[in-house]
């Protein structure tokens, strides 16, 4: 994209759930929590503070990150916290099917 600024990255979660737990998952997610829950969850238990990405006109379940800011090695914790946080969600999941 010619436009793209460059100063932020965004990751679609949903993206990323399907791809780590399949379909059948993804629908409980959606269907269970609201799309801020994640990155207010994340703010709370991390101190991960993302932006929603469908507020800059992304996709629903994304969440957007600053490139311009951070030193290299918060990337890491950000991802991190973000996993951390999505395994909870599959871990409920999980309980839920039992």
């Amino acid at each position: 994209d010619p436009l793209r600024a460059g100063y932020y990255s965004e990751m679609d979660i949903m993206v990323w759930a399907k791809r780590l737990y399949g379909d059948e998952f993804c629908k409980y997610f959606a269907k269970n929590y609201e799309r801020l829950d994640f990155v207010i969850r994340l703010a709370n238990e991390t101190a991960v503070v993302l932006l929603n990405g469908d507020g800059f006109d992304g996709p629903l379940w994304s969440v957007r990150a600053s490139l311009a800011n951070l030193v290299e090695s918060d990337y890491l914790k950000i991802g991190t916290a973000i996993r951390a946080i999505l395994d909870e969600y599959h871990n409920k999941f999980v309980e839920c099917k039992k």
